[in-house]
C-alpha cells in the first residue's frame, strides 16, 4: 500500500519542524507525494468540479459542478499540489539532490514532480514553477511556454540520466519490481509522458512538439510498450489514505447521491455504438424510470440537468424531471473500493498519442495512424477486461468505430436523434460534414480509453474541440461562473480552467496580477482559454435555437 501510518506521522513532523528533515528517509517523503498527488488530483476536486465537466458520470454537486467558483474550495484544491504533493518532492531534492547515492532516485523524483506541475498547469495555466516552494513571501508566475519547454526538457533529461545499475527506491509505490523502483518503466512512463505533453502543445507551438514527438517515435522501446507498463497508483487501506471515493459514497452514509450516475454525455459516444466496455464502467439499468424502449437500455444516462434552454422544447414530459442518481445506470463498486488502482497513463492512450502525431504528420514512426488507432482500442479494451474477441472485432468494425469511417445516420429510424442527448442538441456520431471525421474518431476513443482520469480528460476536450458534449442548462450566474452576470443566457460550455485562488490573490497578490495581465491578458476567468486550447467548439443548433427564442 501506498502510505503506512509512520510515513504520515513523519510528514507532519517534517511540517512543523524542518530541522528534523534529516531524520527522515526520503523514501517517506516520496510515498507521502505519491498519495497526496492521488489525493489531489482524484480526490474532492474529480468528484465536485471535473466529473462533472467531463460527463463521465455526474452526481450531486455545488457552484463548481455549475461551472462556477468556490473560493475557499479552489485555494484547498491549489494547496493540495502544492503543500502536500509538490513539496515532499522538493524537499527530497533539497537534502539529496547532490548525493550521487541517490542519483536514481532524484531523477525519478524529478519525473514525479514534472507530471505533478503537468496537472497544475492543465488546471490553472501559467502558475509558480521555476521559483516554487522556496519559502519566499512572493513567487513569481511561470507562462505557459515556459512551464512546457521546462517540463518537456525535465523528462527528457532524467530518462536518459536513469542507470540501469544505479540506485532504487524501496518500495517504490509507483512502479515496483522486487520491492525496489523498476528503473525501465521509470524510463517509460517519463517518455510517453514527454509523448503526451507534446502533443497537448501541438496547436500552440507545432516545432517544439514536433521536435520531441520526432526523437520519442525515433525509438519506440523507450516508450510503453504494453499494458503491464501502465501507470497505476493503488490507495492505502486505512482512514488516511484510502480512496477519497470510498468515503464519499461508502462510509458517507449521510450523502444524498449515493451513486454516480452515468453521463448521458459519455454514453452518447458509447452506447450507439455497442461499446463492449460499457459493462466494466456501469451497471445495466434496471429503473422503472427509464423510459419505455429506451433505445440504449439497458444503459440510460443523466444530463446535466433535466432543465431545457429554452422553453417548449420538450415535446412530451421530461423522464429526468426528479430521477434520482440511483435509477441510471451507475459506476460500478469496484470504482468505490478503499485500495482502488487509479490509472494515471496507459498505454492505450499512448497508442492513441502516437496515432494522433501521426495522423497529424508530425511524426512518423514504426507504424501507419490506423495500426496505432486499432491498437490503442484493443489495449484499452484489454485494461478495462474485455476479454470477448467477437466483440471486440465487431466494435472495430462498426461504422463511424472502424478506421476513416463514419457513424451510419441511418441506422435506425430515428437518423442521427439515435447518438444525441434526450433534447436532440449535441451528437456523439462521426459526420461527413465535419472538417475531419477522422481526427473526431481519434479524440473519441482518447475520451473513451481515459474514463475516470478526469484532468486528463478535460484537457483533452479543450485541446481538440471536436466533441460534441452536452453543455449546461441551468449553469452558475453568480461566483465568477463561466457566464456571470448574464442570466439571460441559459446555457454555459465547460469552463476552460479554474480561476487563481483567493489565497494566491492575498499572499501572492503582486505576482499573481502581474501573471493575469501579462499571461491571461487580464482575463482571470473560468472561460479564459490556456495557450494550447483550441477555440471553444460551438453547438450550433443550441445557438440557433436560442436566438430563434430570445
Amino acid at each position: 500500500m501506498l502510505l503506512a501510518a509512520s510515513c504520515t506521522k513523519d510528514f507532519v513532523e517534517i511540517n512543523t519542524n524542518p530541522n528534523q528533515l534529516s531524520e527522515v528517509r526520503p523514501e517517506y517523503l516520496f510515498n507521502t507525494s505519491v498519495y497526496q498527488t492521488l489525493n489531489a488530483s482524484c480526490g474532492a476536486i474529480k468528484k465536485i468540479a471535473l466529473d462533472n465537466y467531463v460527463q463521465y458520470n455526474y452526481g450531486q454537486t455545488n457552484q463548481f459542478g455549475r461551472y462556477g467558483d468556490v473560493p475557499t474550495t479552489n485555494s484547498s484544491y491549489f494547496k493540495n499540489f502544492y503543500n502536500y504533493a509538490l513539496l515532499p518532492l522538493h524537499l527530497i531534492v533539497e537534502k539529496a539532490g547532490n548525493d550521487p547515492q541517490y542519483a536514481n532516485r532524484i531523477n525519478i523524483v524529478r519525473i514525479w514532480q514534472a507530471y505533478v506541475f503537468s496537472q497544475v498547469t492543465a488546471i490553472w495555466g501559467p502558475i509558480p514553477m521555476s521559483c516554487a516552494l522556496t519559502g519566499e513571501t512572493s513567487v513569481p508566475y511561470d507562462s505557459e511556454p515556459q512551464i512546457y519547454k521546462s517540463l518537456l526538457d525535465e523528462l527528457k533529461e532524467c530518462a536518459a540520466a536513469i542507470d540501469p545499475e544505479g540506485d532504487r527506491f524501496s518500495n517504490d509505490p509507483v512502479f515496483q519490481a522486487n520491492g525496489k523502483s523498476d528503473l525501465e518503466k521509470w524510463v517509460k512512463f517519463a517518455n510517453s509522458l514527454r509523448l503526451r505533453l507534446a502533443v497537448r502543445i501541438c496547436n500552440a507551438d507545432p516545432v517544439l512538439a514536433a521536435e520531441h514527438i520526432s526523437e520519442l517515435l525515433a525509438d519506440e522501446d523507450k516508450l510503453m510498450t504494453s499494458n503491464a507498463d501502465n501507470c497505476i497508483i493503488k490507495w492505502g487501506d486505512n482512514e488516511g489514505t484510502r480512496n477519497y471515493y470510498y468515503d464519499y459514497f461508502i462510509v458517507q452514509t449521510s450523502n444524498s447521491d449515493k451513486a454516480n450516475a452515468a453521463g448521458e454525455g459519455f454514453l452518447m459516444h458509447t452506447a450507439p455504438y455497442s461499446d463492449p466496455r460499457l459493462p466494466k464502467f456501469f451497471s445495466p439499468c434496471t429503473s422503472a424510470k427509464m423510459p419505455e424502449g429506451f433505445h440504449w437500455a439497458p444503459w440510460w444516462g443523466t444530463p446535466k440537468t433535466d432543465h431545457a434552454p429554452v422553453s417548449g422544447l420538450l415535446d412530451s414530459a421530461n423522464p429526468h424531471s426528479g430521477t434520482p442518481a440511483t435509477s441510471y445506470s451507475v459506476m460500478l463498486d469496484s470504482y468505490f473500493d478503499m485500495s482502488y488502482a487509479q490509472t494515471i497513463m496507459s498505454y492505450a492512450e499512448l497508442c492513441l498519442l502516437k496515432c494522433e502525431a501521426v495522423y497529424l504528420g508530425l511524426a512518423t514512426g514504426s507504424q501507419n495512424a490506423a495500426k496505432y488507432y486499432s491498437d490503442g482500442i484493443k489495449a484499452s479494451m484489454a485494461q478495462f477486461g474485455v476479454t470477448d474477441n467477437a466483440a471486440i472485432e465487431e466494435y472495430l468494425s462498426t461504422d463511424g468505430i472502424e478506421w476513416a469511417t463514419c457513424s451510419d445516420l441511418e441506422r435506425t429510424e430515428e437518423g442521427e436523434a439515435y447518438y444525441m442527448d434526450y433534447l436532440g442538441l449535441s451528437s456523439g456520431a462521426i459526420k461527413d460534414t465535419e472538417e475531419d471525421p477522422v481526427y473526431h474518431q481519434i479524440i473519441m476513443q482518447q475520451y473513451i480509453a481515459m474514463f475516470n482520469q478526469a484532468i486528463d480528460a478535460w484537457t483533452l476536450i479543450r485541446r481538440s474541440q471536436v466533441l460534441d458534449l452536452p453543455p449546461h442548462y441551468q449553469p452558475e450566474t453568480g461566483y465568477g461562473a463561466v457566464n456571470a452576470g448574464s442570466a439571460d443566457v441559459e446555457f454555459a460550455y465547460i469552463p476552460q480552467r479554474f480561476v487563481y485562488p483567493s489565497t494566491e490573490l492575498q499572499d501572492n497578490s503582486e505576482e499573481v496580477n502581474k501573471a493575469i495581465d501579462t499571461y491571461l491578458a487580464g482575463a482571470d476567468k473560468l472561460n479564459t482559454r490556456l495557450w494550447w486550447a483550441k477555440p471553444q467548439l460551438v453547438n450550433k443548433k443550441l445557438q440557433e435555437l436560442v436566438e430563434k427564442y430570445k
